[in-house]
């Protein structure tokens, strides 16, 4: 089964147990009708948790907003977003919510077999037809949520979940419309330029999120390295916080792939190709 949401496990050691005393246990109900088997992941907005579904009379995921972050209007909107674009978007490669919850903040998703991207690079990095049969998947869906003028904004090996070669992108937790944001919001490491200024968010900042997810699935490492690629302060100009070593991938990457991939980490979005033409300069890579 897999944990649709980042964050330690409860039993991992990195949670404060006095930060649980909300979480809802086993046997207990967490929504009507969804009874808790487990806790998934207590993360720092959201519970997740691994359910019974009486009604469906099979296992779900449900993502709840944490009892102590109702009173924050963000983070609720930001939770009821997710749950209306999942409830009423449905793309072969976008998880699948069954239901979404005002009251509390939550969604109802389904199961899905396989592993994320991260835990299989975390073996070892993938080879470049398995990386451009990825890439073209991604693309599939990623171009799906932007026609309907929807950005996900936290695209990440972590948030790809791969069985058999087939993906599905998972938590929609910062998904937005073009155009400004939360400065800062999103990974460190991942996160475009724009997104560290919260202005002029577009199509192109996943585009970028896409080239970052492809270079760390080729090599196994972050293009900028695994730190806060960029400052966002105020009044200051968006600058790498370290000087960035330039980013190189394998030698065996043919050299129109690696230019294609580099041009997806333009700091200009302007700069960056479309998703369209990254599914042209990878298509000829995949598996058929």
């Amino acid at each position: 089964m897999i944990g649709l949401v980042r964050g330690p496990r409860p039993d991992s050691g990195e949670t404060d147990p006095a930060l649980l005393a909300d979480v809802v246990q086993p046997g207990q109900e967490v929504l009507p009708g969804y009874e808790v088997v487990g806790l998934l992941a207590h993360g720092r907005r959201m519970d997740t948790y691994d359910v019974y579904s009486h009604e469906r009379d099979c296992r779900c995921v449900v993502k709840v907003l944490r009892p102590d972050r109702r009173h924050e209007q963000r983070v609720v909107e930001a939770t009821l977003r997710e749950g209306h674009v999942l409830t009423t978007l449905a793309h072969p490669h976008l998880v699948r919510a069954y239901e979404a919850y005002d009251d509390p903040p939550a969604v109802v998703l389904e199961v899905l077999p396989g592993a994320t991207l991260a835990a299989l690079v975390e073996d070892e990095p993938l080879a470049l037809p398995d990386a451009a049969g990825l890439a073209l998947q991604l693309c599939s869906v990623l171009g799906y949520l932007h026609r309907h003028d929807w950005l996900h904004l936290d695209l990440k090996p972590a948030n790809v979940v791969v069985d058999h070669g087939r993906v599905t992108l998972i938590d929609l937790s910062l998904v937005g419309r073009p155009g400004a944001g939360r400065r800062g919001a999103g990974t460190r490491g991942y996160l475009a330029p724009e997104q560290a200024r919260g202005a002029g968010l577009g199509t192109a900042t996943d585009v970028w999120g896409l080239g970052v997810t492809l270079f760390d699935a080729l090599t196994g490492e972050l293009p900028f390295g695994d730190e806060a690629t960029w400052d966002s302060r105020p009044r200051i100009p968006v600058l790498h916080r370290r000087a960035p070593r330039p980013p190189r991938l394998p030698d065996v990457v043919p050299a129109d792939v690696a230019g294609l991939l580099l041009a997806c980490l333009a700091p200009d979005p302007a700069e960056r190709p479309r998703l369209v033409d990254v599914r042209a300069g990878l298509a000829p890579y995949a598996h058929d």
